[in-house]
């Protein structure tokens, strides 16, 4: 060790023993990013994943804002028309509307097109439009509401842009015959909806921004009693998921609009009673600008938990971050890893190819970067990093020696002999509270244990400068990169 810097740490030993520290380790997620197509329809507001030709494996729906409509064939992407356009909504969702066993296409307008399926081929059969009603939307999701067994359909436009028009949820019951019974739920302004079964009594409630609405199943003569969890930003995107792993639907909010203003991205856990409790809140990020039209939860690295993926649109300031927030120890952390700099707009995940993880798929809703991307999952990861939190306790932080004791040994064992441990490619940053690199060198030394082996007991002290100041009710963050190829624990990092 070198000698001056030794001093310094046995000096600032008490110092040390005021700290707290805390290590974690996860894996980033490579991604390989594909464009699907770079010439798809112009504007391309909805993006809808799903297996639209019955072969077992997820294919892309994308709708341009004036047209046309079309669908991509997994795994070769070939191209086919649904519509060439007539619809008036950013959303669309999927759904077998009319029972026969294959996936239809909704759009707001509000319109479905009818999937040739099964007597014809959806990519050269004609697809059947069918209107719903004269309703422009910006958001769509699909449900049997009322469990009668078919699809009924839930529809919201927004508020901003001199819509105002967000202030009325619709509900449309399917009825036999083709013909729709139209149920009109008043709320706040705003924009967004999302179904999930809020009260657990096996059917779906609509969730807004801090709001969920209370299904009955008499969905049209019934009471839809609204219970608010929360107050929001009027613009939201809402999902809903089991974030914390105890099995109750909780709510993850995100800001929708507008460009410039920022707020926060949080998530709210449902209470034992949804209706009376108490729903805590658990901040994702913040701050964030508004604009992250984006936002979906499933389990991006394979670990179990649920994770979220958001992006910001394209008229935000830059970087235009399309980003996964990986879900540690049942959300009360988060790592924040950023795949794309280019924006995207409604964004989706599926598992394409059916290879047992999730997928991302997406576009620009407008300017000149517009083609239809998937950032394709490669787990297993191959990636590993270690966080390293420096709690300043209290005292604030000028240029302090950190000292942690760090075990890599558990990683070793998740590759068997095939990996070792290489502390010449190790690389420490530090980075900021939204995860994002601040330096991306800071000098330190790691000491190996006595008893330290490459490949069985890769144990050391991690020595580095908490550099400049950090003050007392603050904590920073340093990653330290253990990067894996060829079986070694090396330099290249995605």
């Amino acid at each position: 060790m070198n000698p001056h810097l030794s001093t310094r740490l046995y000096a600032a030993i008490m110092f040390l023993l005021l700290l707290s520290f805390s290590v974690r380790v996860w894996a980033d997620v490579p991604f390989d990013h594909v464009i699907v197509d770079r010439e798809g329809p112009k504007d391309p507001w909805a993006k809808i994943l799903g297996d639209i030709d019955g072969d077992g494996f997820a294919d892309i729906v994308i709708g341009g804002r004036g047209g046309p409509l079309v669908w991509y064939a997994y795994p070769n992407w070939s191209k086919a028309l649904i519509t060439e356009g007539g619809y008036k909504t950013v959303d669309g969702e999927l759904g077998d509307i009319d029972g026969d066993g294959d996936l239809d296409v909704v759009m707001g307008g509000l319109f479905w097109y009818e999937n040739p399926r099964p007597k014809r081929n959806p990519a050269a059969g004609a697809w059947t439009t069918h209107k719903v009603a004269d309703h422009p939307t910006h958001d769509i999701e699909l449900g049997d509401l009322d469990g009668d067994g078919d699809i009924d359909i839930v529809t919201r436009d927004q508020s901003e842009f001199g819509h105002k028009a967000g202030n009325r949820i619709h509900l449309w019951r399917q009825e036999q015959g083709g013909r729709w019974t139209e149920k009109v739920i008043d709320c706040p302004h705003g924009e967004s909806i999302a179904l999930g079964d809020i009260d657990k009594d096996g059917d779906p409630d609509i969730v807004i921004g801090g709001i969920w609405f209370e299904n009955t199943r008499d969905i049209v003569n019934g009471p839809w009693s609204p219970h608010r969890f929360c107050q929001w930003h009027p613009s939201a995107t809402v999902q809903v998921a089991d974030i914390n792993g105890d099995s109750r639907p909780d709510v993850v909010l995100s800001p929708s609009e507008l460009k410039g203003q920022t707020y926060k991205m949080s998530w709210f856990e449902a209470p034992a009673n949804p209706k009376k409790g108490n729903w805590g809140e658990h901040i994702i990020a913040d701050p964030i600008e508004c604009v992250i039209h984006g936002l979906v939860t499933a389990d991006i690295n394979g670990d179990g938990a649920i994770d979220v993926v958001s992006s910001e649109m394209h008229q935000g300031t830059d970087p235009d971050e399309v980003a996964v927030f990986i879900n540690h120890a049942k959300g009360s952390s988060w790592t924040k890893q950023v795949i794309s700099t280019r924006g995207s707009h409604y964004i989706r995940v599926a598992d394409i190819g059916n290879d047992g993880d999730m997928d991302i798929v997406g576009a620009n809703w407008s300017g000149p970067f517009q083609p239809i991307e998937m950032w394709e999952n490669k787990s297993p990861a191959s990636a590993l990093r270690v966080a390293i939190t420096v709690n300043a306790a209290g005292h604030e932080l000028q240029d302090k020696p950190i000292e942690v004791q760090l075990d890599f040994t558990h990683l070793l064992e998740r590759g068997g002999n095939k990996v070792s441990f290489g502390d010449n490619f190790m690389q420490l940053t530090e980075v900021d509270h939204e995860g994002r690199i601040i330096n991306g060198s800071v000098p330190f030394q790691f000491d190996k244990a006595p008893d330290f082996r490459p490949q069985a007991s890769a144990k050391g002290t991690l020595t580095f400068m908490a550099g400049g100041k950090t003050l007392h009710d603050r904590v920073a963050e340093r990653h330290l990169l253990l990067p894996q190829a060829g079986g070694r624990l090396c330099e290249h990092y995605r």
